[in-house]
């Protein structure tokens, strides 16, 4: 089990960006998953905290702290993201958010509609969760998709490059790639759908959705409002409280799908 730089950020008490000045002066090394992603361990934290006893307190500069403590040891390979199953279901983050809003595996099963064992499976890194699941899931909770993923997004700046992308990948091989950093009004994601497969269920939260076809068509079902074929080209705009459901025709889709605000 590890830690997501947003939740080390809050432990130690330092911003993201001192974390990641510190990463460059070589006095920590989280490993790295796959994906790119900084994973914590508990060593690195007691780390965190000493370095912060040397710098804040005691004044000393890099090369000193460096001499005091030595260089930051080796990360280990990476092997997925904190509390990830091999599919990269966000086990043991679901189980944290649950904890944090206080709630049972009964009473989210109340709310979701989805089973006990089902809930537990997930926190355990069981496979088989859906866009829609996982939406519940965070709905519940009170948080967005980007903390059920631990996406680890940079610090907020206009450019954001495409192999900067997070990435958000579902077990059915939904893609979601984070188009912008920071807290923003819009949240603007490039997405890849393959063929046959979507959301798998309705879900619904606050706010409006935007979605701009690039390849293959995505069918999109508003309910009670139909089903729409939504073709390269062509754009689709919703109340996102309107439960909804998408998936990909016979071709695999990408579109730039817009959440604002980004309670997705």
């Amino acid at each position: 089990m590890g830690f997501s730089i947003g939740e080390v950020s809050q432990a130690v008490g330092l911003a993201p960006q001192t974390l990641r000045l510190w990463e460059r002066e070589r006095l920590i090394k989280p490993r790295r998953t796959d994906r790119g992603y900084r994973v914590y361990s508990e060593p690195d934290v007691r780390r965190l905290r000493e370095i912060k006893q040397l710098r804040k307190i005691e004044g000393l500069n890099f090369a000193a702290i460096r001499k005091q403590l030595g260089s930051a040891p080796e990360a280990t390979s990476p092997d997925g993201p904190p509390g990830a199953g091999p599919s990269g279901a966000p086990g043991e983050r679901l189980r944290r958010l649950r904890i944090k809003a206080h709630k049972t595996l009964k009473e989210v099963s109340e709310a979701t509609g989805l089973s006990i064992s089902f809930i537990s499976a997930l926190e355990r890194g069981g496979s088989g969760a859906s866009v829609a699941s996982l939406r519940l899931l965070a709905g519940a909770y009170g948080a967005n998709m980007r903390e059920v993923f631990g996406a680890d997004l940079e610090q907020s700046s206009p450019l954001v490059r495409s192999t900067d992308r997070p990435v958000m990948q579902w077990d059915n091989g939904v893609r979601f790639e984070e188009m912008a950093s920071g807290e923003q009004v819009m949240d603007p994601s490039y997405i890849r759908v393959p063929s046959g497969t979507g959301s798998e269920g309705f879900y619904s939260h606050n706010g409006e959705e935007f979605i701009y076809v690039i390849s293959g068509r995505l069918f999109v079902e508003l309910k009670d409002h139909g089903t729409f074929q939504v073709a390269p080209g062509d754009t689709l705009y919703f109340p996102s409280t309107t439960p909804h459901r998408w998936w990909a025709g016979e071709e695999p889709v990408e579109a730039v799908y817009v959440n604002t605000p980004p309670t997705f």
